[in-house]
C-alpha cells in the first residue's frame, strides 16, 4: 500500500518517525522541538500523540493545539495495569455495566472489577463469545457475579429491546463503562449512520440515555466512564450537518477521530447536565492508550499502522490490554476523582484535551443534533 494514497495513515507513520527524533534529541541533549525541525519535510498534517514512558509527546496542528501535560497526579502510570488499580480495594456490593466486555481491554476491565468483588454485567454482540469469557474468569476465581447480555450498539432498535433485560440484571449501576468501540471502513449501522460515529457515539449515547433515569433514581452515586481516545486531537472540525460523512471525502481514520471527539464532548455535556440537575452522577472521558486489540481487526489501514509500530525496536506505542484497562477502572472506582466530573484522563491522570474537546457550545450542539438524529431514525 502506498502511503501517498493514505494521508491519514501517513500522519500516524510520521509520528513513528517523531519518536526517533525525540530519541535523537535525548542522545544529543538538544530539545525535541529543535530536532523536530530536522524532520520538517515530513511534518505532521494533524494531531498525533505517543505515550513515551512517563512522558507524552504530542504533535498537533495549530487548530487543535492544547496541552496533554498531566493536570493531576496519581500513584499510577502508563505502565500500571487494571489489577494494580484495584489491588487492596474491596468492591463487594458494587455493580458495573460494561459494553464490549468480551474482548480486549473490555475483558480486562471486567476481570479487574469482578476480581475486586463487584458484580459485572457486560454486553457483547456475540453471547457465545461472552459466555466463554464468563467461564474463563469464573475458573480464575473472580469474586463478583458475571452476567453477559447481548447488545448491538450499531442498532438503535436492538439497544431499546435489550435495555430492559440489562437493567433487570443490574438492580443498581454504580459504574457504567462505555468501552465498546470500532474503527471501521466505509460501512453503515442498521439505521444508516456512518459506522464509527454510529457505534462509538450514537449507540452509546442512546444506551446511556435509556439507562439515565435508573441512574438518577437509584439513590446511590454512579459514575459514567466514556472511552474516548487521544485520536480526538486528529478531528479538525465537527460539522453538525455532516456527521455521517455524506458530503465530505470519507476516510476511516478521520471518521474514527471524529467519533472519539464525539465521545469526549458527550461526556462533558452529560457531566454538565447531571451537575446542573443536582444528580449524584459523575462522568469521565479517557484515553486508554493504543492497544493492539480487535478494534483494529476490521480496517486494513489500521492493521498496517499496527504492523509498523510492532516492527520498530523498543517502540513504546502499544499497551497491553491489562494496561489499557487501567484508566477505565481508575475512572470508575478512584476516590481521588471525586468532584471532578467532566474531566478527561490518560494514564490514570486528569489531563488536557484538544481545543475542540473543550468547546462547551459544540458539546451542546452535538447533544441536540444526536437526539435529533436518533429521533428521526426511530421514526422511520
Amino acid at each position: 500500500m502506498s502511503l501517498n494514497r493514505a494521508p491519514s495513515l501517513r500522519a500516524h507513520v510520521q509520528a513513528v518517525e517523531c519518536h526517533h527524533v525525540e530519541q535523537r534529541a535525548r542522545s544529543t541533549r538538544a530539545s525535541p522541538r529543535f530536532c523536530l525541525g530536522l524532520a520538517s519535510r515530513r511534518s505532521l498534517a494533524s494531531a498525533t500523540s505517543l505515550p513515551l514512558g512517563r512522558q507524552t509527546m504530542v504533535f498537533i496542528s495549530s487548530r487543535t493545539r492544547s496541552t496533554l501535560r498531566p493536570i493531576t497526579m496519581s500513584r499510577f502510570s502508563s505502565r500500571s495495569t487494571a489489577q494494580d488499580v484495584v489491588r487492596g480495594v474491596d468492591l463487594t456490593g458494587k455493580v458495573a455495566v460494561v459494553t464490549g466486555g468480551n474482548a480486549g481491554i473490555g475483558v480486562e476491565t471486567v476481570r479487574a472489577l469482578a476480581g475486586a468483588g463487584a458484580d459485572v454485567v457486560f454486553t457483547s454482540r456475540n453471547v457465545e463469545a461472552g459466555n466463554k469469557v464468563v467461564d474463563r474468569l469464573q475458573a480464575e476465581g473472580v469474586k463478583g457475579k458475571l452476567t453477559v447480555k447481548q447488545l448491538d450498539l450499531a442498532s438503535l432498535n436492538d439497544i431499546q429491546s435489550r435495555v430492559e433485560a440489562i437493567q433487570a440484571a443490574a438492580p443498581v449501576i454504580d459504574y457504567l463503562i462505555l468501552n465498546a468501540g470500532v474503527l471501521s471502513g466505509p460501512a453503515k449501522t442498521k439505521e444508516g449512520f456512518e459506522m464509527s460515529i454510529g457505534t462509538n457515539h450514537i449507540g452509546h449515547f442512546h444506551f446511556t440515555k435509556c439507562l439515565l433515569p435508573k441512574l438518577k433514581k437509584q439513590g446511590r452515586p454512579a459514575r459514567v466512564v466514556v472511552l474516548s481516545s487521544r485520536a480526538h486531537f486528529g478531528a479538525r472540525d465537527l460539522p453538525m450537518d455532516d456527521l455521517n460523512w455524506e458530503r465530505r471525502r470519507y476516510s476511516a481514520w478521520p471518521a474514527y477521530n471524529a467519533s472519539k471527539l464525539c465521545n469526549l464532548l458527550f461526556a462533558k455535556e452529560l457531566a454538565r447536565r447531571t451537575r446542573e440537575a443536582g444528580d449524584d452522577i459523575e462522568v469521565f472521558a479517557l484515553h486508554p492508550g493504543v492497544i493492539g486489540t480487535s478494534l483494529f481487526s476490521g480496517e486494513s489501514l489500521s492493521n498496517f499502522a499496527v504492523r509498523i509500530a510492532k516492527a520498530i525496536p523498543f517502540f513504546p506505542l502499544l499497551k497491553s490490554p491489562e494496561q489499557g484497562a487501567a484508566t477505565s477502572v481508575y475512572a470508575a472506582t478512584s476516590p481521588e476523582l471525586n468532584g471532578q466530573s467532566g474531566a478527561y484522563l490518560s494514564d490514570c491522570k486528569v489531563t488536557g484535551t484538544s481545543v475542540l474537546g473543550q468547546d462547551a457550545n459544540l458539546a451542546k450542539q452535538l447533544w441536540e443534533k444526536t437526539e435529533e438524529m436518533i429521533a428521526g431514525a426511530l421514526r422511520s
